[in-house]
């Protein structure tokens, strides 16, 4: 009778960390993301090449610069390459410096070398207003990129943002979680909830603020240290004194040496 007593308790709580590991599991798993095909997003308005950008106005009224690695500027049809993407969204009042300010960072020699054995994708969205708005209609509009240019992997898309961008990715990370496999948030203020951090869980965060920015570092703060401990290999980085800054290549995880370019390479790699 007292063995009796005694194994069913092992066996409880057998039961509840098998279920807690399950759930876990599916908690910080990616759920596959289906390319949503939408007319307004995917038919240009206007198309032109810029340099090394290809530039394109969309039917919903959408803006963008998109880079391809040279190989495949006529090759986008080769679902073969892989391409992992970079997603720019640029700081309130900011269309006219996107390219310039934020941009070139992802299409100099350097990041295209390092970041993956094909080199990358890199998209700059402009603002239909002075900031970001509509989550959902972006989120369509990266699709419809990834459609178009078949030499992207849609699993591989990382978000980055400044400023009010910053603020949007993360909300955009937040209203289709399957759409970023990484998010990079330089003075960014999104208020985030209890039910979208569980919906992030698995996407990887590196967010930076910095202490004298007042009024985003109080809401910046908050976001980037919850996703830095509850969110897959995520990282938090505070600053004393750098005011309204955005995040270079060569800025630092935490404090090691590990900078967010070696982040990088490790999960578009991975």
């Amino acid at each position: 009778m007292k063995k009796r007593i005694i194994i069913i308790p092992v066996v409880i709580i057998a039961v509840i960390a098998a279920a807690f590991v399950l759930v876990r599991n599916f908690l910080y798993t990616r759920k596959p993301l289906e390319l949503t095909f939408d007319g307004a997003y995917y038919y240009s308005e206007i198309a032109s090449e810029y340099g090394q950008w290809h530039y394109e106005k969309t039917h919903a009224g959408y803006e963008y610069y998109l880079y391809l690695p040279e190989k495949y500027r006529n090759d986008i049809k080769n679902e073969n390459a892989k391409l992992p993407l970079v997603v720019v969204f640029h700081g309130s009042t900011e269309t006219a410096a996107s390219l310039g300010k934020y941009g070139r960072k992802f299409i100099n020699q350097d990041f295209q070398k390092n970041i993956y054995p094909e080199g990358a994708a890199v998209l700059v969205i402009l603002s239909r207003i002075e900031y970001f708005t509509d989550p959902h209609g972006t989120s369509l509009l990266i699709q419809n990129v990834c459609i178009k240019n078949k030499c992207i992997d849609k699993t591989n898309i990382i978000g980055y943002g400044f400023s009010q961008g910053a603020k949007f990715v993360v909300e955009l990370a937040c209203t289709e979680p399957r759409l970023f496999r990484a998010v990079i948030s330089g003075s960014g203020f999104y208020h985030i909830t209890a039910k979208e951090l569980i919906s992030v869980l698995p996407v990887q965060f590196y967010s930076a603020v910095s202490e004298n920015d007042k009024g985003i570092f109080e809401q910046g703060s908050v976001v980037g240290k919850l996703c830095a401990k509850w969110c897959k290999n995520s990282y938090y980085k505070q600053y004393p004194s750098r005011w309204h800054f955005w995040v270079e290549m060569d800025d630092k995880l935490s404090d090691g040496d590990e900078t967010v370019m070696d982040w990088l390479v490790k999960l578009v790699n991975e």
